[in-house]
């Protein structure tokens, strides 16, 4: 998603992250791990924009965002009075540390964009990220996130998305209200359990018409994590589905990657390319909303590891949460109507 920071703007395209509170840029000067954004914009510095204040350490944004992200102890570069955090996000596989501060922010184009004058987020100066995204925009729920500040400012609580499966082909974000479709299906969104972000109540997992035996279970939707996860006991019967599937295909298991991830080879190193041979799954959550997974959907073409599932095996998660990750909903509409309390998808949306 593109935005533009400061005065004068600074353009940088970030990622839109359900499962993370607090929004971060990556910030000059980085003193530490920094990360190429060549595709993402210039780096932000924070020194040359003249509507930028700092969160002080007297404020109460910075106690609030300490405890939220379960900090052991207030951390504060005292010499600058300025507020320091240190995050996770991505499914908890990245970090970021950094200077929160405000500063004016801007999306959308034309009549359409909205502009902020006070926006709170992350100045990081420490973090492992990709080339492709100079941070990450927090739409979880904590009175900091990215939704929470504009969302009252732009009416309705709500947003909608789709980020499409090809980077050449265009993909939207829309905040505030949405266009009722009457033939749409919702199922009921809610706060997962101890946690800030949304989640929904997955009902059954199906492969090829046959329902897995599984135990309803939250699952939460993070646009942030690539892979979804499922609980051990529903994993293990998908693997044991899909591996069956493949064995005619001249494709057995391939361990190298770890017993948490669902990989196959071929030993004549052949590409893959008959995916009508491999079974369709579909998620089925409450109130009958169903995310149906062709195998373009949930399976991918690694270079090391031959053909993998997008889901993968989560023995830690003793709270019953699940989660869903971007790669499953590709080219698949969505929206979260906080303010209603739904959620639904919307195949070939974009």
């Amino acid at each position: 998603m593109p935005i533009k920071l400061g005065t004068p703007p600074v353009w940088n395209l970030v990622a839109v992250d359900t499962g993370a509170s607090l929004s971060f840029v990556q910030c000059e000067p980085c003193t530490l791990r920094c990360h190429k954004q060549s595709d993402a914009g210039e780096i932000f510095d924070p020194s040359k924009s003249s509507s930028l204040t700092r969160v002080r350490c007297s404020e109460k944004f910075c106690d609030l965002i300490h405890r939220a992200l379960r900090l052991q102890t207030k951390a504060c570069l005292e010499e600058e009075n300025n507020c320091l955090y240190t995050m996770t996000f991505g499914g908890s596989s990245t970090y970021s540390t950094g200077k929160l501060v405000r500063d004016r922010l801007a999306i959308g184009q034309y009549a359409k964009g909205y502009s902020f004058p006070s926006f709170l987020f992350g100045c990081n100066l420490d973090t492992e990220y990709n080339q492709y995204e100079a941070g990450i925009l927090g739409f979880a729920d904590e009175p900091f996130s990215f939704f929470e500040q504009v969302g009252p400012l732009v009416g309705y609580k709500a947003f909608s998305y789709c980020f499409p499966s090809d980077k050449r082909k265009a993909g939207y974000l829309s905040i505030g209200n949405y266009s009722r479709v009457s033939s749409a299906t919702y199922t009921p969104l809610f706060l997962a359990f101890r946690r800030s972000t949304y989640a929904l109540k997955l009902d059954e997992v199906v492969v090829n018409g046959v329902a897995l035996v599984t135990t309803p279970a939250e699952m939460i939707v993070d646009t942030g994590a690539k892979w979804t996860l499922l609980l051990a006991h529903t994993f293990d019967q998908l693997d044991m589905v899909i591996t069956e599937a493949m064995k005619p295909l001249k494709y057995n298991r391939n361990n190298l990657k770890g017993s948490e991830y669902m990989c196959f080879e071929n030993d004549l190193f052949q590409p893959f390319n008959n995916w009508t041979a491999l079974p369709a799954v579909e998620l089925k959550f409450d109130m009958g909303v169903t995310l149906t997974l062709p195998p373009r959907s949930s399976l991918l073409i690694d270079k090391d590891f031959g053909v993998c599932s997008y889901f993968m095996r989560d023995s830690g998660l003793t709270s019953g949460v699940q989660i869903l990750g971007n790669s499953m909903t590709r080219s698949v509409g969505v929206t979260f109507d906080i303010q209603g309390g739904r959620f639904a998808f919307r195949n070939g949306d974009c």
